[in-house]
């Protein structure tokens, strides 16, 4: 055989032949005995045909991962459903699909327990709302603590939690407020749940990090106490009560066996028997989805500024007022020399004035924590809550289109059941949208009214401060 042009020449493992790797444009003739000829097509065809195996594709993963994206689906049920005259949706790996809704709306929602939690959506002067919470109460995140277990090789902080429903103290982990949010999103498919602080291992035992999870934990509190659906669901209550280990894990193990999650829940919701228009639904859908997405934006903006303002008032005007009073101590330093008493009052003057500065750059660092740190907490809160709204309002729009394609290929009554669940769904959601609208409104107007309370508070004192200190220069 004749030496080969421009082929580069490699072992692969487990070929009995050299792999032939042939550059571009390269024409080559192979003369070899007819006894190789089929071991060499044989090598040939597992070089080329039988590559490395490549990486799972975005469907496996997808497959894989759907307990931890949408918390948990039903779709082991699918084995048992039956033959149904609405198509399904092919994509397998939809939230429409995960999340029990297809299923719902189609009638093939399957469940076997008894309902346990019922809901209710009412019609109040023409506005479509929850039905408002009976009982009003809080819960208060308190006494950050570390603990440790495994005599001492893991070791956490666990917070107090109280309601004023029970005045029952509980001690939760970061890891129980985790589990506890897999398990509402789960269940409670339109309704936005707010976000935990960001789980963060460095520096995770600093005074400061400790502080700020807690706030942003007790925002997360305060709104679920505040949702006329969350504050009753059973796991929550479960939560803020259940004191004894052996009723925590029976507890958990009931939550995480619900039938009724995701598409199933709405099995659990009476809505009026006021037919709703859908063109009606999607205007109304539509205004809130436009009226999340500027409100985003909005806060975005909010959130740049309030960190550059925490940043200039913590470094640069801090240094500044405390260089200036640097200034005055080296000027009260240079009077000292003169013994008259004229000069003694000046100097003491010029004392007070170089310490009153330090101080005052000590209270623009602190302003920054207690007055600026608390509206970029609800501002993280209600940013994080509304990112979920395109993923509900979605799978809302595709349950309509669901509705809408079938029209016409169902009986009468098959339509009519149909039409009834996708009213569920739809005042379900309308009345999310409702308590959204409100909530935003309430949370912007507390969280700027305290904060602009604040910053008159803090440049009264400052000015004080200063209005003392020309006092001693009269």
């Amino acid at each position: 055989m004749s030496r080969l042009p421009n082929v580069s020449v490699s072992k692969r493992p487990g070929s009995k032949f050299p792999a032939l790797s042939m550059l571009k444009d390269a024409c080559v003739v192979v003369l070899l005995p007819m006894h190789d000829v089929s071991a060499l097509s044989s090598c040939l065809h597992h070089h080329f045909f039988f590559q490395e195996p490549s990486r799972p594709t975005v469907a496996s993963s997808l497959a894989s991962n759907s307990r931890r994206d949408l918390s948990r689906s039903h779709s082991e049920h699918g084995a048992d459903r039956g033959s149904s005259k609405v198509n399904k949706n092919i994509n397998r790996f939809s939230n429409f699909v995960k999340s029990g809704v297809e299923a719902y709306v189609i009638g093939e929602s399957k469940t076997s327990s008894p309902i346990s939690e019922r809901h209710e959506v009412i019609m109040n002067n023409g506005i479509i709302q929850w039905k408002p919470i009976q009982q009003y109460y809080h819960c208060v995140v308190d006494k950050p603590k570390k603990e440790s277990k495994l005599k001492g090789l893991k070791s956490f902080i666990a917070y107090s939690i109280t309601s004023s429903l029970t005045n029952i103290q509980v001690s939760r982990r970061y890891k129980h407020f985790d589990w506890l949010h897999e398990q509402l999103s789960a269940k409670y498919i339109f309704i936005p749940i707010p976000p935990l602080p960001e789980k963060q291992v460095a520096g995770r035992y600093e005074e400061d990090l400790i502080d700020h999870r807690k706030h942003i934990l007790q925002l997360w509190v305060n709104k679920i106490c505040r949702h006329p659906v969350l504050s009753q669901s059973e796991v929550w209550l479960h939560f803020i009560s259940c004191t004894d280990e052996k009723d925590w894990k029976s507890g958990k193990r009931r939550a995480e066996k619900d039938e009724y999650i995701g598409g199933s829940f709405l099995n659990c919701i009476q809505v009026p028997q006021q037919q709703l228009e859908p063109n009606s639904v999607d205007l109304q859908v539509e205004r809130f989805q436009r009226s999340v997405k500027t409100s985003e934006e909005a806060m975005r903006v909010m959130q740049e500024r309030m960190n550059m303002f925490q940043k200039v008032f913590a470094g640069p005007v801090k240094q500044n007022w405390q260089k200036m009073g640097s200034a005055f101590k080296t000027l009260q330093q240079s009077f000292e020399i003169d013994e008259t008493v004229a000069s003694r009052r000046l100097t003491d003057a010029l004392a007070h004035t170089a310490s009153e500065y330090h101080e005052i750059g000590q209270v623009f660092d602190a302003h920054t924590k207690n007055d600026m740190e608390p509206v970029l907490e609800n501002l993280y809160s209600y940013k994080g809550t509304v990112q979920n709204v395109p993923d509900i309002l979605h799978v809302h729009k595709q349950a309509l289109q669901k509705y809408r394609d079938s029209e016409g290929r169902l009986s009468a009554v098959e339509a009519e059941k149909m039409r009834q669940r996708m009213d569920t769904m739809s005042y379900a959601v309308i009345a999310e949208i409702q308590h959204q609208t409100a909530e935003k409104v309430e949370d912007l107007k507390s969280t700027m009214g305290t904060y602009l309370k604040r910053q008159a508070a803090f440049y009264q004192d400052v000015a004080s401060k200063l209005s003392s200190l020309s006092a001693r220069y009269d």
